[in-house]
């Protein structure tokens, strides 16, 4: 690891609501714009608040920049390395001891048909 413990990162946040009416609309853009978003309005061609039938479509995004510890990072990945290698071993252990469980079954069940074919 080199001696670079925080580095920068660019942390997006994307929301995306529907209005149905204008004054909604705005109201949710003012809201986002208050939190700090960049707010894109779409509204479909033919969308008339005038005749009562409107629809809006809002994206907002916000971008900040934060500084992430990288060594917390790599504990996390080795911490979920080590994880998933627990549950890779419990699986075919389980398997395994499923398929052992199933023949021992499979032959105290079939055990008597065997004497019966061999006093034959």
């Amino acid at each position: 690891m080199d001696n670079t413990r925080f580095v920068p990162e660019e942390k997006i946040e994307v929301v995306r609501k529907a209005a149905n009416s204008k004054e909604e609309c705005l109201q949710i853009k003012s809201d986002l714009e208050g939190r700090g978003f960049k707010v894109t309005v779409r509204e479909p061609p033919g969308s008339d608040a005038e005749s009562g039938w409107y629809y809006a479509t809002l994206f907002a995004e916000k971008r900040e920049t934060v500084m992430v510890d990288t060594w917390a990072v790599e504990r996390e990945k080795r911490r979920l390395r080590t994880r998933d290698r627990i549950i890779d071993i419990t699986t075919k252990a389980g398997f395994w001891v499923v398929i052992a469980l199933l023949l021992i079954a499979w032959l105290f069940w079939a055990g008597p048909l065997f004497r019966a074919c061999r006093a034959l």
